[in-house]
This record gives C-alpha cells, sequence and structure tokens, in this order.
C-alpha cells in the first residue's frame, strides 16, 4: 500500500462517514466533524513517510516532505470537494437556522433586514465553508507533514537500521 492509496481510502471513509450519520439523523453540526478530519490527516501523512521509507529506506527529506504534501494535497482536495457537493445536494439548509439567528442579532442591532440577510447569507454557506475546510486541512496537513517528515528522518530513521 502506498500514502496516496490510504489517504484515498480515509478520504473516502470520513465522506461515508458523515453521509451516513447525516441519513441516520445524527445531527452534526459543520465544525464538529473537523476532529475527524484532524486524525485522518494525521494517519494519512505519518503512513505516507512510513510507505515511503519502508519502500526504500534511502529517501532523503525532501521525498518525505514531497510524499506527504502529496497525500496532504489529495485529501484536502477530496473532503473540499465533498463538502461543497454535501452543502449543495444533500444538506443545503444546514445554515440556514445560523443564518436566521444572525440575520434576527443584526435586526436588533438596527440594521435593515434585506442587508443583514446579504451579508449574512453571503458569509455564511456551504461554498465559503467548503474553501475554508479545502484550505484548513491543507495548512493543518502540512504542518503534520512537515512534523512527521523531521520524526521520519532524524529519529525514525535511526531504529529501521538498527532493526535491520
Amino acid at each position: 500500500m502506498s500514502g496516496i492509496s490510504l489517504t484515498f481510502l480515509l478520504a473516502v471513509l470520513a465522506m461515508t462517514l458523515r453521509t451516513a450519520l447525516h441519513y441516520s439523523g445524527v445531527a452534526v453540526a459543520p465544525f464538529d466533524f473537523a476532529l475527524v478530519h484532524l486524525l485522518f490527516i494525521v494517519l494519512a501523512t505519518w503512513f505516507s513517510g512510513h510507505f515511503l521509507l519502508r519502500r526504500d529506506p534511502s529517501r532523503g527529506f525532501g521525498e518525505l516532505m514531497r510524499t506527504g504534501f502529496q497525500s496532504a494535497m489529495l485529501y484536502a482536495f477530496l473532503l473540499g470537494t465533498f463538502t461543497w457537493c454535501f452543502y449543495k445536494f444533500i444538506e443545503p439548509d444546514a445554515f440556514a437556522a445560523y443564518n436566521e439567528r444572525l440575520i434576527q442579532g443584526f435586526m436588533a442591532q438596527g440594521h435593515q433586514a434585506g442587508e443583514a440577510r446579504r451579508k449574512v447569507e453571503g458569509l455564511y454557506n456551504g461554498l465559503n465553508y467548503s474553501v475554508l475546510s479545502f484550505f484548513g486541512l491543507l495548512m493543518a496537513a502540512a504542518l503534520n507533514t512537515v512534523v512527521f517528515a523531521l520524526v521520519h528522518h532524524k529519529l525514525l530513521r535511526r531504529f529501521r537500521g538498527s532493526m535491520q
């Protein structure tokens, strides 16, 4: 198995889990699923370096970074695309209740209803959330990639050499 294959499987698992929770009636707020994504990002970036060094222990730090970033980009792209599709087709009214509370709050402060609605709905929607998800996942995965590449390169390489 390679890091890309595992990352693809983890992304499919995250998408399946999120969809299954929705259709089973479990209410999951958009940001509540972030811990699952962070766990899967850690697994994807860790094992991408692990699989690379298992195939060829002579690979360097740059190659560990490259394979980790490839896995990170794949996971972020797949989940960003899924998030947009999810909030566009499966649960299009996910942000409606939250937006209504914000609009009521703005109206209580004296803002016009139309203007408040336009600003709130322009900011809190599925497209913006999917873009934020993509970049957030990518940044979290990039940080994990750097840390795990250093750990694999500086620490675990010594143990691999002493075990063979």
